[in-house]
């Protein structure tokens, strides 16, 4: 048998390589200086799309953009000069005509003399690199520009990312937190639930929207709700925990509010529910009490007893208006008047409710200060705010009363609720106290209906409700600041008013005024339509009444309509005042009518009852705000026909 050919060396050798070269997943090329292409690997045909026979002496530049021709002839030319070139990215074209990213690395190749002869470059379509890339830096943006905190940490709690609403959200930078512990960052008293929660996610869990508390930087508490989830490596291994993080400490503010104001809603309804019935038994009570007290021939114990009667009455009175007044539903009657001079007018009461061993000290600030309120309800205010900085001095004290004026600019922070007073110029009427003061965590619920940090039967909680509620009705702001054993500060902000051209008539000069007549008064409440028949009689009016609308009809219908006004309560079973006022202006258009009722004027506007310009009294009614409404209107009647 003829013998084989020993098999070379060098042929093995090139044979591995050969091997090495088809095998690889990378395209292998190889090419002289010109760009002519010498050998074309299968990888090559994979990534390019053309077979080795297609490009096997064809020229490189046919993979290449037209504008990057001038690339690889430099890039020639360096191979020319003997440089190497590792992982150059650049552009090359598919057979198909797409054009795709790929990375070169390229080495000169030598003949049997050491000359350069040409170029070998491996070349690697880094696509799905370049779109991991992009896909990566999308999520990093979005990551980066999410306002939640976007947090990454090892299951024992070193933070491992950090993004800048984390930064902002808790004050630390991401280089003082990557590293750190996430406890670092927990309340002491919440250290093993956040140990909990993580040992949760460690088994495969995902916690969402856990609301729990976390401390900033500057070591307040924020509230705050987590999302977490676990992270895994490519064996499917729990390494690691995505948190996300959103600061929801306004939005429990919000819904406390809301809670607040469905708070004061509901109490509102109730107080506008109960005030018409207890209203009328007020009027009634305090009328006869009244009639009574005028009995020349009354012994000393018994007219005693009737002062306190009235006092009695008039308790229960302001009762009802301080919870229409928290809840904004108080009939208010305001009047341009001097700050200054009301104050100076209740000085005297003031300081005999106060006691011996406290004094108040006035510091008014020059000039009259304009503002628009309701007298009664500016006393009520300085009562209740000089009465709560007496009760918190037991041992006694100087209460600073003062006055001040402002003008405010745009933007500028004022009022409790730390937001912006409507520019403008505004009298400022301050309260100070050097008391007890009050705990931060009374602060936020100091004008709460009924809550209060007195001792049981020392206050009803009130007081500050019924100040905050009459400065709202004021378009005022109110501001409170207060250190525990260092005193209390209320300031409140009213907006000034046009300086009145004439000053108002008192109820006694409006008494006076009006000239006698015939009134029709139409109430269900015999005891208070009794009431006010009597008083319109002692001042010579000529009075008819009538229990219900059916009833005032028929005394109309017999008399020939002839009466100068119409007093009328306006709820009353069968017939409404609304009902009887129609009547009227169908037989009699030009008697006029005076509403009243224990319901206020916004809530019986809002039922369709009465118009809002009418007149109208809010039971029970001061007798002489009475008869100096009704001479008032009698007399305008009587000056329209003149």
């Amino acid at each position: 048998m003829p013998s084989r050919n020993p098999v070379t060396a060098e042929a093995l050798t090139a044979a591995r390589l050969a091997a090495i070269v088809e095998s690889s997943d990378d395209a292998i090329v190889s090419k002289t200086l010109d760009g002519t292409v010498l050998t074309w690997n299968s990888a090559a045909e994979r990534i390019f799309g053309y077979s080795a026979a297609e490009m096997i002496g064809s020229s490189i530049y046919q993979l290449i953009p037209p504008d990057l021709h001038a690339d690889e002839g430099e890039i020639l030319t360096r191979i020319a000069r003997g440089e190497h070139i590792a992982h150059f990215e650049t552009i090359r074209r598919h057979k198909n005509g797409t054009l795709f990213p790929v990375e070169l690395s390229i080495s000169p190749v030598r003949d049997e003399t050491g000359t350069i002869v040409g170029a070998s470059s491996i070349k690697r379509d880094i696509s799905e690199r370049r779109r991991a890339l992009e896909t990566s830096a999308r999520l990093a943006a979005i990551v980066e520009s999410s306002d939640d905190g976007i947090v990454s940490k090892a299951i024992d709690g070193t933070v491992l990312t950090w993004n800048a609403a984390a930064e902002r959200m808790y004050g630390y930078s991401a280089a003082e937190m990557v590293g750190r512990s996430i406890y670092d960052l927990v309340p002491n008293d919440l250290q093993a639930e956040e140990q909990a929660i993580l040992a949760r996610v460690g088994r495969g869990e995902r916690v969402a929207h856990y609301e729990t508390l976390r401390c900033r930087k500057d070591g307040t508490q924020i509230q705050i709700s987590l999302t977490l989830s676990p992270m895994t490596d490519s064996t499917g291994q729990i390494v690691a925990v995505s948190s996300i993080q959103r600061d929801i400490s306004e939005r429990r503010r919000a819904e406390e509010s809301l809670r607040q104001a469905a708070k004061m809603e509901a109490i509102g309804v109730l107080a506008g529910g109960l005030a018409h019935d207890f209203n009328n038994q007020l009027y009634a009570v305090s009328g006869f009490a009244h009639f009574i007290g005028r009995d020349p021939g009354l012994s000393p114990a018994t007219r005693q007893d009737l002062i306190e009667l009235q006092k009695v009455a008039e308790r229960m009175a302001s009762l009802t208006r301080q919870l229409l007044a928290f809840s904004r539903q108080q009939v208010l009657s305001p009047e341009t008047l001097d700050l200054n001079a009301a104050v100076e007018e209740t000085l005297p009461m003031l300081r005999r409710l106060i006691g011996s061993n406290t004094k108040i000290a006035l510091d008014l600030a020059p000039g009259p200060k304009w503002v628009r309120v309701d007298r009664a309800q500016l006393v009520q205010v300085l009562l209740n705010l000089v009465i709560n900085a007496r009760d918190s001095m037991p041992e006694g004290g100087t209460i600073q009363v003062r006055t001040l004026t402002h003008e405010v600019r745009p933007g500028r922070i004022f009022d409790r609720l730390k937001a912006s007073v409507e520019a403008g110029a505004y009298a400022e009427l301050s309260v100070s106290d050097s008391g007890k003061g009050i705990a931060a965590e009374h602060l936020p619920h100091i004008f709460e209906p009924f809550y209060t940090t007195k001792e049981v039967g020392m206050g009803t909680g009130l007081g500050l409700a019924t100040v905050e509620g009459v400065v709202a009705q004021s378009n005022g702001y109110i501001q409170v600041d207060s250190v525990v054993d260092r005193g209390t500060s209320i300031k409140i902000l009213l907006p000034f008013a046009a300086e009145p051209t004439l000053k108002p008539k008192s109820a006694a000069q409006l008494r006076g005024s009006g000239a006698r007549g015939r009134v029709l008064v139409v109430e269900d409440e015999d005891a208070v339509r009794a009431v006010v028949m009597r008083t319109l009689q002692d001042e010579g009016y000529e009075v008819l009444g009538a229990s219900s609308g059916k009833e005032a009809l028929q005394e109309l219908d017999e008399i020939g309509g002839a009466v100068n006004l119409v007093l009328s309560d306006i709820v009353m079973p069968g017939m409404s005042g609304r009902q009887l006022a129609a009547e009227l202006r169908r037989k009699y258009h030009n008697i006029p009518i005076i509403w009243m009722s224990g319901h206020t004027r916004e809530a019986e506007v809002q039922r369709g009852q009465i118009g809002v310009d009418e007149p109208f009294l809010h039971k029970p009614v001061p007798l002489e705000l009475l008869l100096g409404t009704v001479g008032t209107v009698i007399k305008g009647l009587s000056t329209s026909r003149s």
